[in-house]
């Protein structure tokens, strides 16, 4: 990278004290962003299971299922004439087969692990083994859509559903899948990764770069399109062999301090889970549920007799700023702690928070 040698000479003092920012930064571009081009990909194809001990698919009840595998006794020498010869067959599954491809790429030969789903009415896949299946990328079947990679191995049963299962480096790999994030004019597009997306955060990232290469006499390299995606120009001298110049970008330091994006408050409804970001405000408002009251309203300065009677629980709800009036979410969701209102009621009354406008914060549901 011809740039990067010409800053140590005349230069010495600026590469310390660029040296030194490195160092005491805890976060860089890459941390933030991810190039496009460099997209996740996914193969599918549809597989067999064999092995299972009395818990595969019932032929009986799913015929669907059983033309499958009457098809590979066939391939194996033994063609079933009817599927009703398959009616007391329970030691296979027909399953669904996804192998997810890094953002990076693969080659020709590559392992990767696989997941592997019941499509009917298998009661468990422990203990199976999946046979051998092509996988191709999701689109109409076709005599054209070659197969990219196969799979095949024994299930390793993860989590508490039996009728989901992983093989391990139990993906091979048939070709080539590549990712150049660089366009034929030398350009890359940086995508800023969702909890970072906003025009504050990609100004920042795009001021950071300039000024790292600005040393260099490269000035406005990158622009910010829009509040998720920054273009950079690769200069001239690095198009032939950018990797160098693609390295010193995605470790441009950024100061923490300056990323700054809009308070948020992620719901996992199904694992029960809330997250909040440390600056969500609420504005002034009483809430009422199931015999308990908050309220962040102060009573009357004038007449404080004259405000709402003691409910039969009740907490306080201290205020992060007497002039705007504003209470932290975090407080609120300590209250809601302490009287001891179940995770499902706190996320209902977040979302008719949101709807009142006094919840100043974007929800994210998951």
């Amino acid at each position: 990278m011809k740039h990067r040698s010409r800053r140590f000479e005349p230069l010495l003092c600026a590469a310390i004290i660029a040296l030194c920012a490195r160092v005491a930064g805890a976060t860089s571009v890459q941390d933030l962003i991810w190039l496009r081009g460099h997209e996740h990909s996914v193969l599918l194809g549809m597989g067999i299971v064999v092995g299972l001990n009395g818990t595969g698919d019932t032929s009986k009840d799913s015929y669907i299922a059983a033309r499958p595998y009457a098809r590979l006794l066939t391939n194996l020498g033994n063609p079933i004439v009817d599927l009703e010869e398959l009616s007391q067959a329970d030691a296979f599954a027909i399953v669904a087969v996804t192998m997810r491809i890094p953002p990076t790429g693969v080659r020709d030969g590559d392992r990767l692990d696989v997941s592997v789903e019941k499509l009917f009415n298998a009661e468990s896949l422990a203990g199976g083994r999946l046979i051998a299946s092509m996988l191709r990328l999701p689109g109409p079947d076709s005599p054209e859509l070659l197969p990219m990679a196969f799979a095949e191995g024994p299930l390793v049963i993860e989590g508490g559903n039996p009728g989901s299962a992983i093989v391990r480096a139990g993906g091979q790999m048939l070709t080539d899948i590549r990712a150049n994030p660089v366009s034929a004019g030398g350009q890359m597009t940086l995508v800023l990764k969702e909890q970072y997306a906003g025009y504050p955060v990609a100004a920042t990232i795009a001021g950071a770069i300039n000024d790292e290469f600005a040393i260099d006499g490269y000035s406005n390299i990158a622009t910010v399109e829009d509040a998720k995606n920054i273009r950079v120009q690769i200069p001239s001298a690095d198009r032939p062999e950018p990797a160098s110049f693609i390295a010193t970008l995605m470790t441009v330091p950024i100061d923490p301090s300056l990323i700054r994006t809009e308070a948020r408050i992620v719901i996992n409804e199904r694992a029960g889970i809330i997250t909040v970001t440390g600056d969500v405000n609420i504005g002034p408002v009483a809430i009422t549920h199931r015999g308990m009251q908050l309220t962040s309203i102060g009573p009357d300065p004038v007449n404080p007799a004259a405000g709402l009677q003691q409910p039969r629980r009740w907490v306080g709800v201290d205020t992060t700023d007497s002039g705007s009036r504003s209470t932290r979410l975090t407080d609120l969701l300590a209250a809601f702690d302490q009287l001891n209102v179940p995770t499902q009621d706190q996320m209902a009354i977040i979302h008719e928070l949101k709807k009142t406008g006094a919840l100043h914060a974007e929800i994210i549901s998951r």
